[in-house]
């Protein structure tokens, strides 16, 4: 699982801009699936029988979220706009990486203290500026107008087999999907299994739209990351840290598929934490389960520390756990030996 969650993370792929994590992503999975692309980049992995009666989707998001070149001026420094939900309190001096023509390392400005009014302190989103270093002439050679730029982040193991990275939001799903899809080979699934790396989801969910839509499965799954207990953090908002998983439970989710997973979980010893919502969940269930007449649809998510931001942590365990659940809830056919 580490080894597949570090190819990941290392790969570049903000939402709209998912190339090279696609080509990474396509490495791990093929060695046990069908691999094709869609029309709008996500990745389609099929296993099973094609021709089943029964068809399951397990879906997790691969893109992440960054930074766009919107205006270069004439001493060369680069502004940027957020791309998705990116917390502006970390941006402050962090290093980043431009990917024009080639990739280009630079810093986000600060206003150095000694001369801060005391106005100008926090970053906002219309005052995000890079400096690369090179000459205005240089930056616009290789610089174009909605590149993409990446804040700069290491993998790093951490205590308790946990991880820390940028990125995790979501390519700890993804992993978790292709550590499924390896549980899985050689079985003699009971269905169709379609796993689909979707895109665009921090931006618009259109990846797991119009894969959903296309694909129309009977029933789905949604594996992406929740918020994982700390300081500050509401109780009921959160999972613990090697609990295994969050399962939602939720208006817009189907009842019978979250029981599923509920069931398959105690049967695994599993001790998730469970998180209720009012209404959508603001994964790409709530997505999907619109999609045509309506996707059956559930999600667990994995406890994360540090959400959107350099510093995201997940348990590799976790991630582990989940991976079986999901291969049960596959082999058992889904909600329809409920």
């Amino acid at each position: 699982m580490k080894d597949i969650l570090y190819k990941l993370c290392s790969a570049d792929g903000i939402s709209g801009s998912e190339n090279e994590v696609f080509e990474t992503a396509c490495e791990l999975l093929e060695k046990y699936a069908d691999v094709r692309q869609d029309i709008n980049g996500n990745i389609i992995a099929e296993m099973g029988d094609k021709n089943s009666d029964r068809h399951i989707m397990l879906d997790a998001h691969i893109d992440r979220i960054g930074l766009v070149v919107t205006y270069i001026n004439d001493d060369g420094f680069i502004k940027a706009e957020a791309v998705g939900g990116i917390d502006l309190r970390t941006l402050q001096s962090s290093a980043v990486t431009v990917i024009g023509k080639e990739k280009i390392l630079g810093v986000i400005c600060t206003m150095p203290p000694h001369l801060s009014n005391g106005e100008d302190e926090e970053l906002s989103k219309d005052k995000i500026w890079i400096d690369t270093g090179l000459s205005a002439q240089k930056v616009k050679e290789l610089v174009s107008l909605g590149d993409s730029i990446i804040v700069y982040s290491e993998f790093r193991e951490l205590l308790n087999n946990c991880v820390a990275v940028s990125a995790l939001d979501n390519r700890a799903g993804c992993a978790v999907l292709i550590k499924c899809a390896e549980m899985l080979y050689g079985n003699n699934l009971p269905c169709r299994l379609s796993i689909v790396l979707s895109v665009q989801e921090e931006t618009s969910e259109l990846g797991a739209k119009t894969s959903a839509f296309s694909l129309s499965p009977d029933e789905a799954v949604v594996v992406d990351v929740g918020f994982a207990a700390q300081d500050g953090v509401p109780h009921e908002k959160c999972g613990e840290i090697g609990c295994g998983g969050i399962i939602s439970i939720a208006p817009v989710l189907s009842k019978a598929v979250t029981d599923r997973l509920i069931n398959i979980s105690k049967r695994l010893e599993m001790n998730c934490d469970y998180e209720v919502c009012g209404g959508t969940t603001g994964t790409n269930a709530d997505g999907i389960s619109a999609a045509k007449g309506g996707i059956p649809c559930g999600v667990i998510s994995i406890p994360e520390k540090n959400m959107h931001t350099q510093t995201e942590i997940v348990s590799l365990d976790d991630m582990e756990k989940i991976a079986e659940l999901l291969s049960v809830y596959v082999m058992e056919g889904g909600v329809m030996n409920a």
